[in-house]
């Protein structure tokens, strides 16, 4: 099975990371994936609860779902 090689840049060097330092860089670039992924979760469930709370005060004031639309800007 081939291993995935991995290099990174320190001025104008290119150094293949191995060893410890491999794993490292792997587990802290996953590390940084997960967070990503949960930041841009929350940020959709904010963004959805917005649209929730416009759509339902527009409903009850009796606007038009154009109306609404234009004021989510869709």
């Amino acid at each position: 099975m081939a291993t995935e090689k991995i290099f990174i840049g320190i001025d104008n060097d290119k150094i293949e990371l191995t060893g410890a330092d491999k794993e490292n860089f792997i587990a802290e670039l996953e590390t940084y994936k997960a967070e990503k992924a949960l930041l841009e979760a929350e940020q959709l469930a904010k963004q959805q609860k917005r649209i929730d709370a416009i759509t339902k005060l527009g409903e009850a004031s009796g606007l038009t779902t154009d109306e609404i639309n234009s004021i989510l800007n869709i």
